[in-house]
């Protein structure tokens, strides 16, 4: 399983909800939630991000079919609007995960960043893979 990739993907989805709403329909998430499924196999934590980034990109099209997101600088700008933070958990969750099975200084820097995101505060300010690692 590459958590990276499926996070990368959730946003790749969220990206379509926001910029092409009428897109994001039954067959197309279906779809998507088979590849992304067969990406984090059979891992019971990364069906439930799987699940929860399809009930997210749902309220995002839902949201955006309703305005209009040609005045948006940035798609990224769309989740926030519609969601707030809370839009991005899906994929902090995905990372996180993923780091705690399998720890991985790549991982531990993308959990970093996406907990900012989030939760507006830092994760583990300060402290480097290293320490975070030797401290489990």
């Amino acid at each position: 399983m590459n958590a990276a990739s499926i996070a990368a993907g959730i946003d790749d989805l969220y990206r379509r909800a926001v910029e092409r709403p009428a897109e994001v329909d039954e067959p197309l998430l279906i779809e998507w939630a088979e590849t992304t499924s067969e990406m984090a196999g059979a891992d019971r934590d990364q069906a439930k991000v799987v699940r929860r980034a399809i009930r997210t990109a749902k309220k995002l099209a839902r949201y955006w079919t309703e305005h209009d997101p040609s005045a948006l600088p940035d798609w990224r700008n769309g989740v926030d609007e519609a969601l707030g933070g809370k839009g991005w958990q899906a994929q902090l969750d995905t990372l996180r995960f993923a780091l705690e099975k399998a720890p991985d200084p790549e991982l531990f820097e993308l959990v970093k960043q996406r907990h900012h995101v989030v939760h507006f505060s830092e994760w583990m300010e300060g402290v480097a893979y290293e320490e975070w690692l030797e401290a489990r």
